[in-house]
């Protein structure tokens, strides 16, 4: 038996709204169906992130939080990381491979 449907009111931006349209006579189906699909696949994202978050939070709590030091380290860590990133996308430009950081 399918599920029970609920009638949800929103608003979208037009152009939004556009390529609802579009893509639902794109693929035969329903703007209900591209919505619906859309949101679920959202929902799940979100979830995974606040998931993530309360697993960071929970370890924090357990563990103690990052000192400003320890913090300062990491991003400068990551900074290093993004310039090698782009280094490397350079010289494969350079090459003709095409690579975007």
């Amino acid at each position: 038996m399918a599920e029970k449907k609920a009638v949800l009111n929103v608003t979208v931006s037009e152009s939004l709204a556009q390529d609802v349209r579009r893509t639902a006579k794109q693929e035969h189906t329903t703007i209900s169906s591209i919505v619906e699909r859309a949101l679920r696949q959202q929902l799940a994202w979100e979830l995974r992130r606040l998931d993530g978050i309360r697993a960071i939070d929970a370890y924090f709590a357990e563990h103690g939080y990052p000192t400003p030091e320890e913090r300062a380290a990491a991003k400068t860590r990551v900074a290093e990381e993004h310039r090698l990133m782009a280094e490397s996308a350079a010289e494969n430009a350079d090459r003709g491979d095409e690579f975007d950081v």
